[in-house]
């Protein structure tokens, strides 16, 4: 004789179906959700890789995709600009870049294996960053005319550590070098954390890099930053004069941005493209993206084309005067 099924039985199973049914949709409307790829040329747990996990969540919440960070890095950011231009239409690629990337690889590589005007779009500017001179606080310089006097008295405090050959902090050495007639020599190293630990050990008299890695630093007392370059004080160094004060004329600001690989869908492009710019209408997410001590500074497609075409021409022409030698 076959047994009527109970009613906790019947419950049970009716439960089970359901919590079934659930996984299933809530699967199928993941697989349903358009996916887009964020490149980053750096490691993770580097501020642009933070930044960028900040900028893809902000993402998907807008306009309901998932978003994947993917890093590349290698070649100061080259590996991942190269990736934009080979990536596959349905891979929905943006890059979250470095000026560097846009600006310098071009001029400092013979084929740098992308074309920034061909092979992205802009889609905006997230933050400005600043590049600092600084020397060891054991250093007795005070000020950059007093390095500058040291340099001149002893030609081995001309030796400036820099994040990477061909980079802007290599270029401001020689244009620094050129302004005040002395020897400065660009010291090259893989990345800048290293060079900061030697400027704290003191035996690298001086360095050139971003500022935003020295601000714990120069609290601490343990480096002394002497020059700023921007066109305004940087608001985490407000004692720090800018190198604009004494002189210099140059594009100031270091800016990551975020492009577009051309092959992506135009209607997805405009989706990602006002969805970035409405996200500097929450004054929550410009808070969180200051908190990387990078300033917030949106700015839209068109203008992020325009300074990139300023800063290509002035940097070009350093790296010209340099004899710097394209690799």
């Amino acid at each position: 004789m076959q047994k009527t099924p109970s009613i906790r039985h019947l419950i049970r199973n009716t439960a089970l179906a359901t919590a079934i049914g659930l996984a299933l949709a809530g699967t199928a409307l993941a697989q349903d959700k358009p996916v887009v790829k964020i490149l980053v040329g750096f490691p993770p747990g580097t501020g642009n890789d933070n930044l960028a996990r900040m900028y893809g969540e902000a993402l998907s919440e807008a306009i309901g995709v998932s978003t994947v960070i993917e890093n590349k890095p290698g070649a100061g950011g080259l590996i991942a600009a190269q990736a934009l231009r080979q990536a596959p239409p349905q891979s929905n690629s943006l890059l979250f870049s470095l000026d560097h990337q846009v600006v310098m690889l071009p001029l400092i590589n013979k084929n740098p294996g992308f074309d920034v005007k061909k092979d992205m779009v802009p889609v905006g500017r997230i933050v400005n960053f600043y590049t600092c001179l600084v020397v060891p606080a054991s250093s007795p310089v005070k000020d950059l005319p007093g390095y500058i006097e040291s340099v001149r008295k002893s030609p081995a405090q001309g030796n400036v550590g820099i994040p990477a050959p061909g980079s802007q902090p290599h270029f401001l050495t020689y244009l620094l070098g050129q302004k005040y007639s002395v020897d400065l020599s660009a010291v090259p190293y893989k990345g800048w954390a290293p060079a900061i630990v030697d400027l704290i050990g003191g035996s690298l008299p001086a360095g050139i890099g971003p500022c935003n890695d020295l601000n714990e630093y120069k609290k601490a007392g343990k480096l002394r930053v002497l020059a700023v370059a921007s066109d305004k004080r940087y608001k985490a160094m407000p004692d720090v004069p800018t190198f604009g004060e004494f002189g210099f004329k140059m594009p100031a600001d270091s800016f990551i941005g975020v492009y577009a690989a051309a092959n992506m869908k135009p209607e997805l492009i405009k989706q990602v493209t006002d969805a970035t710019r409405k996200m500097f209408e929450s004054p929550k997410l410009v808070e969180k993206f200051a908190s990387t001590q990078m300033e917030p500074a949106y700015a839209g497609p068109e203008e992020l084309r325009g300074i990139v075409e300023k800063n290509t021409e002035f940097w070009g022409e350093q790296v010209r005067k340099s004899n710097f030698q394209a690799q």
